[in-house]
């Protein structure tokens, strides 16, 4: 039962989230404010602008959550290059709501070449620490794909 209400309140929020940004963001991506990448925490309040953190530059510094937030995690990427991201694995504290690209801003319709952002919002269910692994390459080169670990630190 308690999984069955988790997809609920999870399909509830991507059609939320989706349905309040149709007009804009299914045609551009908002501009991440660092290089590395950056996570967004979900509140349901679109009025505001929602809060952005910068993905630190240590792999052992841990992104902070807390039991019970929704969060975006939002990585550069060039799809049109053939490089995609790919979520190796994840801690358990986390489950997957959805998996997103949008184009950059500075894309233009036609336009071939434009990067953008690859978004995976995730609901944080539990306390705990893990590790969040992606890689960034073509399927067809993996020996340069580059790797990228996240720690997360869950709180009560």
């Amino acid at each position: 039962m308690k999984v069955m209400k988790q997809m609920l309140l999870a399909t509830t929020l991507v059609t939320i989230s989706g349905g309040a940004f149709a007009s804009e963001s299914a045609q551009t991506a908002p501009q991440p404010p660092c290089d590395a990448g950056f996570t967004t925490i979900v509140t349901g309040d679109y009025s505001k602008a929602p809060q952005q953190t910068c993905l630190p530059t240590d792999p052992k510094q841990a992104v902070t959550m807390k039991l019970g937030q929704t969060f975006t995690l939002s990585l550069p990427a060039n799809p049109s290059t053939g490089a995609s991201w790919a979520l190796r694995s994840m801690p358990n504290s986390l489950m997957l709501l959805s998996v997103d690209y949008h184009n950059s801003s500075q894309c233009k319709k036609g336009m071939i070449g434009c990067g953008g952002l690859r978004s995976y919002t995730f609901e944080v269910v539990a306390a705990g620490v893990g590790e969040l692994k992606l890689n960034y390459g073509r399927s067809w080169e993996k020996d340069s794909w580059e790797s990228k670990n996240i720690a997360i630190s869950v709180q009560p």
